[in-house]
């Protein structure tokens, strides 16, 4: 009984393991509608706090920050809890002045060990260098969603 339980054992240890350590670098997990981090242009924000009102995780509350925006005078901008937010997209549909946006980064930027990392303040939600725009307002419109005439039914619209 002892010498098969080491025997298993020995066996067990000299196959590879199956689980693999995050982030795999070989083939990141990559579509065109792959919503990454935030990206938050101050000089287009007035602090409406539209983004606050509209989150459904609240994920985001309206903080102070140091510097000159004209358009923004009593300069309270977004600072985006990531470890509550659900990357739904509702902030970015709703801004009005489309001063926020998300990336089509793959997400390793926003892996970490600590939980304090993940509140960005509006500072910190610039745009990366490795990264593009493409989720904007206009993503949330035609054609990913149905758009019906009024007054003929249930009849779609294409």
């Amino acid at each position: 009984m002892v010498v098969a339980s080491i025997s298993n054992s020995l066996k067990y240890l000299l196959r590879k393991p199956y689980t693999r350590q995050v982030p795999r670098i070989d083939k990141p997990f990559k579509t065109p509608v792959t919503r990454g981090s935030h990206v938050l242009d101050m000089l287009k924000c007035t602090g409406c706090s539209m983004c606050q009102q509209v989150c459904p995780a609240n994920a985001i509350d309206m903080v102070t920050a140091d510097g000159d925006y004209p358009q923004n005078p009593r300069k309270r901008f977004p600072r985006i809890d990531l470890h509550k937010c659900t990357f739904c997209g509702l902030c970015v549909e709703y801004c009005p002045f489309n001063a926020l946006s998300m990336t089509t980064a793959t997400g390793y930027e926003l892996f970490t060990v600590d939980k304090s990392t993940l509140l960005r303040q509006p500072i910190e939600l610039k745009l990366l260098s490795n990264a593009s725009i493409t989720i904007t307002k206009s993503y949330f419109t035609l054609p990913y969603s149905k758009s019906y005439q009024q007054g003929s039914g249930d009849k779609e619209v294409s």
